[in-house]
């Protein structure tokens, strides 16, 4: 079993929605797949009550009963729990970064966004986990333009972080808000759209992390 991590100290960076979406994209990939809502707001609880289809799987708790959820999962042969995370508390970034085997930290390509993200850099630093920052609600990029000019800014500004940044950046797209109004993720709402598209590419990434292929012998 692993674990994957949604952290950012900061609100409105946009945890739950990729949370949500890496859940469903790996259900719909034929993984076993719970979500576990540790926020108090339990915006991804709420989604999820919503929707038509019954995986993935929703366990809500605090983080400090994180561990013992793990635990369950894991006896019950879970293949993969994503866990959406409150902002702005360091107590529970740490607790919920020690147990993860992946962590991503959403960040939006705005300057102050950016500066945020120092401190949960440094939490899941210090825990030594494998971590991805993920550049997301990216404005859309002109024709012909591989990204905006501001989300190419933010990756330059982001190399000074010692956290590698995902290649795939996360557009603001109208999809992702229509999708989870009636309880889907985008991937279901669209399949065949721009944000499906990203957020399939962003999944290959984690799975690459979590799952390496063995590297055949010479």
């Amino acid at each position: 079993m692993k674990t994957l991590a949604l952290l950012a100290r900061k609100g409105g960076a946009g945890k739950t929605t990729l949370a949500i979406h890496l859940a469903v994209i790996a259900a719909r990939a034929g993984k076993r797949v719970l979500l576990v809502d540790t926020d108090p707001q339990r915006s991804a609880a709420a989604w999820w009550r919503s929707r038509p289809a019954d995986v993935p799987e929703l366990v809500e708790c605090d983080a400090t009963k994180l561990a013992p959820v793990l635990a369950a999962a894991k006896e019950a042969g879970v293949d993969l729990v994503v866990v959406d995370s409150r902002p702005s508390v360091e107590s529970d970034t740490g607790t919920v970064a020690k147990l993860a085997d992946l962590v991503l930290i959403p960040t939006r390509p705005a300057i102050l966004d950016l500066r945020a993200i120092a401190e949960t850099v440094r939490v899941v630093t210090n825990a030594k986990k494998p971590a991805l920052i993920v550049l997301n609600a990216t404005p859309a990029a002109r024709a012909g333009v591989r990204e905006a000019a501001i989300t190419a800014e933010a990756r330059r500004a982001l190399a000074a972080y010692e956290v590698p940044v995902a290649p795939v950046a996360i557009t603001n797209r109208a999809d992702l808000s229509h999708a989870l109004v009636g309880g889907l993720a985008v991937n279901e709402f669209a399949p065949n759209g721009k944000a499906a598209a990203e957020l399939g590419e962003l999944f290959k990434i984690v799975e690459k992390h979590l799952w390496p292929k063995p590297r055949a012998r010479r």
